[in-house]
């Protein structure tokens, strides 16, 4: 099994780097890099691929906060002051993909570039980024996993052996990431890769939230069973799936199969 540990911060003399927020930045700015070489290659102008990323930016860190305030209502409408307080904690990575795209397709309508396009290749990086960010989860072991006996799962100072949640979520985001980099030239047409994203993040972050605690203080409020983050994955799954039945049953009746 593995041992408890906590890496909050690194010391590098009279500086302090805060690890959680350190992995997630990186995260960001990988993610970046990959967008642009991606872009270059696609002869985009690099300019607006950085006033886009401005705004990702901008919108990922918007939403992640509010997706997180919004899990905790109660407590944050009593005191509202702490809502800006990011430095203290408290991030919903949904949120933050969802503020991303807003922002982003906002600048990408005004700038008239395709946002599939676009989207195609922010998805690899997106994967990247999450498995860099979940470095940063698994060496400050915020995320309490649901009580195993399996061979990896790490001993918590309360004796109990539990899942090491943030590894599986890293480990999902770096296959993630390795399987998108290989179908990114795949798809003729623009917005595939991205929705492949999206369904696999939703399929995998609603199973493997199962192995997250669910009767602890540290545990995420759950409705109907469920955490916040199912519900937005089984809603991602559910449009999906919609929108591929309406597509696929309106290729039928235009090409005349159903009659």
């Amino acid at each position: 099994m593995l041992p408890y540990f906590v890496y909050n911060q690194i010391n590098l003399g009279p500086l302090t780097i805060y690890t959680w927020g350190f992995f997630v930045g990186l995260g960001f700015l990988l993610g970046f890099w990959l967008i642009l070489y991606q872009a270059k290659k696609k002869e985009l102008d690099s300019s607006k691929m950085f006033n886009l990323f401005i705004l990702i930016f901008l919108g990922a860190l918007i939403g992640s906060r509010l997706g997180y305030v919004f899990q905790f209502p109660k407590y944050y409408f009593s005191n509202p002051l702490e809502i800006f307080q990011i430095w203290a904690g408290g991030l919903m990575l949904y949120g933050g993909i969802f503020g991303a795209l807003f922002l982003g397709w906002l600048y990408l309508k005004k700038t008239k570039l395709d946002f599939w396009l676009i989207a195609d290749l922010i998805a690899p990086a997106a994967a990247l980024g999450i498995f860099i960010g979940r470095i940063g989860c698994f060496l400050v072991n915020e995320h309490q996993g649901a009580v195993t006996n399996l061979p990896w799962g790490i001993l918590w100072p309360d004796g109990i052996i539990r899942h090491p949640v943030a590894e599986y979520l890293a480990i999902n985001g770096l296959i993630m990431f390795f399987v998108l980099w290989l179908l990114k030239n795949k798809f003729k047409t623009p917005g595939r890769l991205f929705i492949i994203f999206l369904l696999w993040y939703g399929l995998s972050r609603f199973f493997l939230d199962f192995t997250r605690a669910n009767d602890t203080p540290l545990a995420d409020p759950r409705y109907f069973g469920l955490f916040t983050s199912q519900w937005v994955s089984l809603g991602i799954i559910l449009l999906w799936i919609t929108l591929f039945a309406k597509k696929y049953f309106y290729a039928k009746l235009k090409t005349g199969l159903w009659k």
